[in-house]
């Protein structure tokens, strides 16, 4: 079994997305690879037998507080190659990357995943963090079409406003709008035919009018959170959610991780 570290950018797309496509049914294509793994970005692969068994992705990024982070991202695992440790070597792998590059390693992840228990056993920090759906919605304020402006939002990551909108503007297949009311609040919203997808947002307070505008379309919304106080305040409103984590290494004191679902890959 061998080990593989490369640049995406010197990768054929092909040979992660196979895996990829097969593992979560449709993760993207070529234009999604190139969006989600530019610049420095690298890939690990794991070799058995003249096959590849299993990869993952490691996104370099800007934390707010001027440290590096090195995200695990995308990892998967071929169906016959399951319960091997594969991710376990993963992690290793990329955990060892990161201390290289003097960087923190994170990660975005469901807790019902098996991933969470590699990280517990890794000794990783675990943050809440929460997949909120809407189940109906009340009566929406008069929402319009507003310009982006990127210094409105929030984030746990530094961006340049180029790196801003390639990540949150600028992604492959999707039908990207910013909503709100001029001069008050705004949010970058993608529209699916089931959901309306919160990628940022400047106010959470407001999730819950998108919400509205959302069933009112009869779609539902999706948003991502990573304080408990607005899971909590989005569940009065009828929404339901799936736990999540953030997993670090070395664990982080960082307790108030700010994350928008536009920031995860």
């Amino acid at each position: 079994m061998n080990i593989r570290r490369v640049r995406a950018s010197d990768v054929d797309p092909e040979e992660y997305l196979r895996g990829a496509n097969e593992s979560f049914g449709n993760w993207g294509d070529e234009a999604t690879y190139r969006w989600a793994f530019r610049d420095d970005a690298e890939l690990v692969f794991v070799d058995d037998g003249g096959a590849t068994i299993a990869a993952s992705a490691i996104l370099y990024r800007t934390l707010a507080d001027g440290g590096r982070a090195a995200i695990i991202a995308g990892s998967w695992t071929q169906p016959a190659a399951r319960g091997r440790g594969m991710f376990a070597r993963v992690l290793e792998t990329t955990s060892a990357i990161a201390q290289e590059k003097s960087a923190l390693l994170l990660g975005f992840g469901r807790r019902e995943n098996a991933s969470a228990r590699r990280f517990d056993a890794a000794g990783a920090g675990m943050h809440r963090t929460f997949y909120c759906r809407s189940t109906g919605g009340r009566t929406a304020e008069s929402i319009a079409a507003v310009e982006p402006d990127f210094a409105s939002f929030r984030s746990g990551f530094r961006y340049t406003i180029d790196e801003w909108q390639t990540q949150f503007l600028f992604r492959p297949h999707a039908q990207i709008e910013c909503v709100g009311v001029d001069g008050e609040w705004s949010a970058l919203v993608e529209r699916t035919p089931d959901f309306d997808r919160v990628h940022a947002i400047s106010e959470s307070m407001k999730l819950p009018s998108l919400a509205a505008r959302a069933h009112a379309a009869n779609r539902r919304l999706f948003c991502y959170v990573t304080r408990a106080a607005d899971a909590e305040m989005l569940a009065t409103h009828g929404f339901e959610w799936t736990e999540g984590f953030i997993p670090t290494l070395p664990a982080s004191p960082i307790t108030d991780w700010d994350f928008q679902n536009g920031d995860r890959m």
